[in-house]
């Protein structure tokens, strides 16, 4: 009996010690352990941010020598692009002579290509809608020359009596050279030069409007500082004398020279005209984007 009443005061002993251990626990969990584990979710939850911080960083950070490497590509290519346009420029513009035949494609065309193949000679034609434009424009682009824009009929009457006219005329020989030779020429010559006087005749102003519209459409216009005066009936050797008197006299570098391919003088004469310049120390050139429009002043 002795021993059974111990067991049980034992047991209830124990379970007391139980009791109050778990009480015991508890307590120190909630107050010691549950906010340690708290810190530790919010520890790992910013380790997380931090690390997808540290990637995010790691990105930009690529993504910085990246577009540092671009513009360092970038700034290389603008240097040589830039190196390139001067050195065109200085190859270009520099005791240069552009050769211009106005008027044409005409009969005497092809001969006047002939002559500039044979010294590997570039020119510039500015045309009309002369019969000879389908087969010859092509021979122009193919050789390597710039096909330029003189209006379709060179009508000054036409032309030059309104803005419409004038605009109306051009996008006719513009829009032939495009179907024959699929190129949209921006470059144009007045018929008589932007300092005509005839233009008054039919509008007064005109030539003025013009300069500036011919700009706004995002077309280049060019006179000449050099005439041969083929148009007004210079025999080949006053032709002759006409330019290279002028070349040796002129210290220009761009030397822009006023032709017709309509005249059989300027046919015959061309070759001693490119013989002389190029031992005058001349290079020849055709009209392009490098080109400095050289313009007369406006007189109407």
């Amino acid at each position: 009996m002795k021993n059974k009443i111990t067991i049980i005061i034992v047991f209830i002993l124990l379970i007391i010690t139980i009791i109050y251990s778990s009480i015991f626990i508890k307590k120190v969990y909630i107050s010691k352990i549950k906010p340690v584990n708290k810190k530790i979710l919010v520890y790992k939850k910013l380790q997380n941010q931090l690390n997808n911080s540290k990637e995010k960083l790691q990105k930009e950070i690529n993504i910085s020598k990246s577009i540092q490497k671009n513009n360092k590509e970038n700034q290389k290519k603008k240097d040589e692009l830039e190196k390139k346009l001067k050195d065109y420029q200085i190859k270009y513009n520099s005791k240069v002579i552009y050769l211009t035949f106005d008027d044409g494609p005409s009969k005497n065309t092809k001969d006047i290509l002939e002559t500039l193949d044979k010294y590997n000679v570039k020119a510039t034609f500015f045309v009309t809608c002369s019969d000879y434009l389908e087969e010859l424009s092509k021979e122009i682009v193919k050789k390597g020359h710039t096909i330029a824009l003189h209006t379709c009929t060179h009508k000054y009457s036409y032309i030059y009596s309104s803005i419409d006219n004038y605009f109306n005329d051009l996008n006719n020989i513009s829009n032939l050279v495009e179907k024959y030779v699929g190129i949209k020429s921006k470059y144009v010559r007045f018929p008589g030069g932007s300092s005509n006087t005839i233009s008054k005749n039919y509008s007064n102003g005109i030539i003025s409007k013009l300069s500036s519209n011919l700009k706004e459409k995002g077309y280049k216009y060019f006179d000449w500082n050099i005439d041969s005066n083929d148009a007004g009936g210079a025999s080949k050797e006053k032709e002759y004398l006409n330019v290279i008197e002028s070349l040796k006299s002129n210290d220009r570098d761009i030397n822009i020279v006023l032709m017709h391919d309509t005249k059989d003088s300027t046919k015959e004469v061309l070759e001693s005209i490119i013989k002389d310049a190029l031992n005058l120390g001349y290079s020849f050139s055709n009209i392009n984007e490098y080109t400095k429009e050289i313009h007369h002043n406006i007189n109407n």
